[in-house]
């Protein structure tokens, strides 16, 4: 069994969760993926998890906006441009994530076939542990997204999803902060979660 994620052990990495970006056509539809991303982005502004908010140029657009449904809820974040497909290859993203000290990953993003793969194997190459929040990740297509989950899940990377993580990181539901991870659980209940 992988040890229980804790909260002050691990840094969340958003993979191109931009304007333009989340709304291609994806694996997932549009509202889902930004509710379940702002879901994780309000858990780690609950526990204080460091947040590295990756982001592409996207044609004319060379400063990418990170999508408001993130921006809302978690006040710290530091963006970094990416110009390949493993962020690993950027010193600026390699810096920042050692600069958090933390070595455990949480990822998520669009394209999970691309941005996402990548951060989760060579995270794992490089020693970390990776936990990959599926509901906050949308695909190309349901085959080539198939295809990079069962690679990752095969290096080690730890499925989860955005309660599964409230419910490992919250600890005791009646007092602070776990009252309030659960309350992200039952905001997204209420707002469709799962549908």
């Amino acid at each position: 069994m992988t040890p229980k994620l804790k909260a002050n052990e691990a840094v969340l990495v958003l993979g191109d969760l931009q304007i333009g970006i989340t709304d291609l056509p994806l694996t997932v539809p549009q509202q889902s993926l930004v509710r379940s991303a702002a879901g994780l982005a309000r858990l780690a502004e609950i526990f204080d998890i460091p947040t590295l908010a990756l982001c592409i140029p996207k044609g004319e657009d060379t400063h990418p906006t990170i999508i408001p449904e993130i921006t809302r809820v978690r006040s710290k974040f530091q963006q970094i441009r990416r110009t390949c497909p493993d962020s690993f290859e950027s010193p600026a993203f390699r810096d920042a994530l050692e600069a958090t000290g933390r070595k455990s990953m949480i990822v998520c993003g669009v394209a999970t076939e691309i941005v996402v793969q990548w951060l989760a194997l060579s995270g794992i190459a490089h020693g970390y542990r990776v936990f990959l929040v599926v509901d906050a990740c949308g695909g190309l297509s349901q085959r080539t997204e198939e295809a990079s989950l069962r690679r990752l899940e095969a290096a080690g990377v730890v499925m989860t999803s955005v309660v599964s993580l409230a419910g490992e990181i919250s600890g005791d539901f009646t007092t602070s902060p776990g009252r309030e991870a659960i309350g992200v659980v039952f905001q997204l209940i209420a707002t469709g979660y799962g549908h």
